[in-house]
């Protein structure tokens, strides 16, 4: 450390003792009935703050609890799809004809799985510097 940091910290430790000193020379020369008035005002008001808010939060509980709640429940209508495109799924899955479709779908996705397998043999068979 240089001489202005030690310079400072020694007035900062000067000030805080000296403030130390006054704070009890004052407590020393207050009366002691003053002491405990102060503290009991403390309590009163804090007691008083802290029931009101108490009484506050349970006379809200209650008004919560006697109030009745009407649930209404809500019609909500999403539309995901297209209302033309709906009616013609819904066509489509009204009959048999959407087995074609499912057939179709599971055999492509049975051939491009086929296909990525077959791929990946060829790449562990082939020699790793080879271009």
């Amino acid at each position: 450390m240089g001489q202005g940091t030690a310079q400072a910290v020694r007035e900062r430790e000067d000030t805080r003792r000296r403030l130390e000193e006054e704070i009890q020379e004052l407590e020393r020369r207050l009366p002691a009935p003053a002491t405990w008035v102060t503290r009991a005002a403390g309590v009163l008001v804090g007691g008083g703050v802290a029931g009101g808010a108490a009484w506050y939060l349970i006379r809200r509980r209650r008004k919560r609890r006697a109030r009745p709640v009407d649930v209404v429940p809500a019609q909500a209508v999403i539309r995901v799809v297209p209302a033309e495109r709906g009616d013609r799924l819904r066509e489509t899955l009204g009959g048999d004809q959407w087995k074609g479709w499912v057939a179709m779908a599971g055999g492509l996705w049975l051939a491009l799985r086929l296909a990525e397998l077959r791929q990946l043999r060829r790449m562990n068979r082939a020699p790793v510097g080879a271009g």
